[in-house]
């Protein structure tokens, strides 16, 4: 068994609920969680820095092996008194003309949001990890929605990747999906296997020829017995016995 397994991950995407149930079930392994920016997702792969990467599309898949995960809607974040809060619904349509504070989402980008500086779009659960006060976000009705996936490399794979996406998938530790269970109950069923070899059919004894029907044999009636006890013979001369 390794020793270490590495995951990375981008700003906004929770993984605590599967890192957290992958430590419980290999708690000799040492579990190495990172964030790094969507722009290093793939390159975190590429140089062998982590053994599977939650990525946000879109990513190169070249070489890569992809599961889609959930989709998360898009939103605007701006300054609290922007004039697009006025909006009830937001579209791409409004933001034209609009000032906006490129690069990657940080404090320091919501910093300058609070300040006036410009809006910005991003994943709702982004805008939810920067949030302040002076900042608010609303959805992007007609953006297309943020995909989120699970990748690793399809060369060098890593061996408990088939065991940490099962448990992304939620599968149980006892499923027999899960590599070690599937390799034990196999296991379980060569031994009953090899125990039953000798065995003959039960039905096959004394050369196939099926047992002669006895009382209670097959085929043949029981005869049912009256209940009560036996009864006794009727006394002769029909009257009582004087004395």
């Amino acid at each position: 068994m390794p020793s270490t397994f590495t995951i990375v991950f981008p700003l906004g995407v929770t993984v605590g609920k599967w890192t957290r149930v992958f430590e419980q079930r290999h708690p000799e392994v040492q579990l190495i969680v990172s964030r790094v920016p969507d722009a290093d997702q793939r390159a975190a792969i590429d140089t062998g820095g982590a053994d599977m990467a939650f990525v946000r599309e879109p990513v190169d898949t070249d070489g890569l092996h992809l599961i889609p995960l959930y989709a998360e809607d898009i939103v605007v974040a701006m300054h609290h008194e922007h004039l697009l809060t006025l909006e009830k619904k937001l579209h791409l349509a409004d933001l034209d003309g609009q000032a906006v504070v490129d690069g990657e989402p940080s404090e320091a980008m919501f910093r300058s949001i609070a300040a006036g500086d410009g809006i910005a779009v991003m994943p709702q659960s982004v805008a939810k990890s920067l949030r302040r006060k002076d900042v608010v976000a609303m959805k992007l009705e007609d953006a297309e929605q943020s995909r989120v996936g699970l990748a690793w490399p399809r060369d060098a794979q890593h061996e408990l990747v088939d065991e940490f996406i099962g448990i992304v998938r939620g599968r149980t530790a006892h499923s027999s999906r899960n590599p070690d269970v599937a390799a034990a109950q196999a296991d379980a069923a060569k031994e009953g296997t090899r125990k039953d070899g000798g065995k003959k059919d039960s039905g096959k004894k004394d050369g196939g020829k099926r047992p002669a029907s006895g009382p209670n044999g097959p085929g043949s009636k029981q005869t049912r017995r009256p209940t009560g006890g036996p009864r006794r013979p009727p006394r002769r001369g029909g009257g009582r016995r004087s004395h």
